[in-house]
């Protein structure tokens, strides 16, 4: 009896220390906005939460997939604490914390979820409206200038407002559709060894979406790293 009492106590503080970390974290947000979404409704809501997918052999994964009447909302959700600075257009945001001591940065969200976006009209078709939102679980957006940004205590009026803009066929066969392309058997781990190969492949010249060869290409405003089976594909390399 006393071991398993002990067992449970070292479970449970595991448990409190992963919470804290940033993967626990992530965790915590993406639980708190899948509440919020609610269940699926038959033929009027399907709501799908930490979707995996696969395209030329990299992997994609996207928070919250939401198909309802208002059309379909991808979602970003992000829980970090302390002060968030950005705009739609920047690379890269901040987090401060500590009144100013210590600064995180991290890739733009948006931009992020922008991606998720063209991916998922990629497979349900360009005729069905999609939403791109990022979600900030503390309600922390004072200082981010963002209109694809709200906070977690806006998201049922967000979505409220919304227009109606599917039918009940619509919804369904959008549905159906995502759910044919999800992949079931990549895990996050092998997410992360993915992007890490991505990574590699970059940094050796390698385009990650053909295989090509990155080369030094002219564009109208400036130069750019870009794949050399261009225009089949327009991979760029970013900064």
């Amino acid at each position: 009896m006393e071991f398993i009492i002990v067992c449970i106590i070292i479970f449970i503080i595991g448990y409190l220390a992963f919470l804290k970390t940033p993967k626990g974290k992530g965790l915590r947000g993406e639980r708190v906005v899948k509440f919020k979404l609610g269940k699926n409704k038959e033929n009027e809501k399907y709501v799908f939460h930490n979707c995996m997918f696969k395209q030329n052999n990299k992997t994609i994964q996207i928070d919250h997939i939401l198909v309802s009447k208002k059309g379909v909302i991808v979602i970003e959700t992000k829980n970090y604490a302390g002060r968030i600075y950005g705009d739609d257009l920047q690379n890269k945001w901040t987090q401060s914390l500590q009144y100013g001591k210590i600064k995180n940065e991290f890739y733009n969200p948006v931009k992020q979820n922008a991606t998720h976006c063209y991916f998922i009209k990629s497979i349900i078709g360009k005729e069905i409206p999609i939403k791109s939102l990022v979600v900030f679980v503390q309600n922390n957006i004072e200082y981010i200038e963002s209109q694809y940004t709200i906070g977690l205590n806006m998201l049922k009026k967000y979505l409220k407002r919304l227009p109606d803009v599917l039918s009940s066929d619509e919804i369904v066969n959008t549905a159906i559709a995502i759910n044919s392309n999800l992949d079931l058997n990549t895990t996050n781990k092998q997410h992360v060894k993915n992007i890490d190969k991505m990574k590699q492949n970059i940094a050796n010249g390698i385009c990650p979406r053909c295989g090509g060869n990155l080369v030094l290409r002219h564009g109208q405003y400036s130069d750019f790293i870009g794949c050399c089976n261009y225009p089949q594909c327009k991979f760029i390399k970013k900064d």
